[in-house]
């Protein structure tokens, strides 16, 4: 691969790579693949980048590990079952508490 070596790696909300896409558009024309994560970011993101942080913040608080939040930020499931899917991908059990306590959370940010 040509470019420059990756610094830095962590999992980061879709808001927030529009986020930093945005801002990187200011020094000049994307390639092919920064437009084509561009466009996904644009169609897909569902939070402002604060919003998609502090939700993330929030989730962490219930227990979710930071992963978990994230991808339920990304996907932002309307229903229990999506969200059962999401934090059963890495544990065996989910606790029905903190299902409905994420869905009120989920609820909380739909409208704003």
């Amino acid at each position: 691969m040509i470019g420059k070596e990756c610094e830095l790696k962590r999992i980061a909300p879709i808001a927030e790579v529009l986020e930093i896409l945005e801002e990187r558009r200011k020094y000049g024309e994307f390639g092919y693949e920064q437009q084509l994560a561009y466009d996904y970011a644009k169609k897909f993101s569902k939070l402002e980048s604060k919003q998609a942080e502090k939700l993330k913040e929030e989730l962490k608080g219930l227990g979710i590990s930071e992963k978990s939040a994230i991808s339920i930020v990304n996907i932002f499931p309307a229903e229990s079952a999506q969200l059962r899917q999401i934090l059963a991908s890495e544990k065996n059990t989910v606790e029905e508490s903190i299902v409905n306590k994420t869905m009120e959370t989920l609820e909380s940010y739909r409208g704003k």
